[in-house]
C-alpha cells in the first residue's frame, strides 16, 4: 500500500488536466525540500499541508471563518494545531497575469504557507 506524502498538492476542480503535471512536480518539489530540511525526523511532529490550486483566493474564502484563517497576499491558510495539519488554498490567477515566472511564484507561496507553520514548531525553514 502506497503511503502519502505529508504535502499536498492538487488543482481546483476549475483547471484542466493541463495543470497536472506541473502539480506533480510542485508537491514531489517541496516534499524533498521538507526531507532535506529534517521536517520529518520526529514522527510525533510530521506537519501535514493539503494545499490547493485556485484562480482567486474570493471564490474559496467565501463563508470561512476569517478569525481561523491566515491570509496573505496569493494564498490563504488554516492550521490545526490538533492534528499538525493545514489546509491552504493559492491563487494563481494573479500570477497568470504577470507572464512568465508563474512555477517560481507558485513555489514562494507554498514555501511562504509552510515556513509559517514550520517556525511555530522550531523547524528549519525551506528554501527555494
Amino acid at each position: 500500500m502506497q503511503q502519502q506524502l505529508p504535502i499536498t498538492i492538487a488543482p481546483d476542480d476549475q483547471f484542466s488536466d493541463a495543470l497536472k503535471p506541473l502539480v506533480a512536480e510542485l508537491e514531489m518539489w517541496i516534499n524533498f525540500q521538507a526531507l532535506k530540511a529534517d521536517w520529518y525526523s520526529n514522527e510525533d511532529c510530521t506537519l501535514s499541508f493539503d494545499f490547493t490550486l485556485v484562480r482567486s483566493l474570493a471564490e474559496k474564502t467565501q463563508g470561512l471563518c476569517a478569525e481561523n484563517w491566515v491570509e496573505a497576499s496569493g494564498y490563504t491558510y488554516h492550521f490545526e494545531s490538533s492534528c499538525l495539519s493545514t489546509i491552504a488554498f493559492i491563487a494563481l490567477d494573479d500570477l497568470v497575469h504577470l507572464g512568465a515566472g508563474i512555477e517560481p511564484a507558485i513555489k514562494m507561496r507554498l514555501i511562504n504557507v509552510a515556513n509559517a507553520i514550520a517556525q511555530q514548531h522550531g523547524l528549519v525553514p525551506l528554501t527555494v
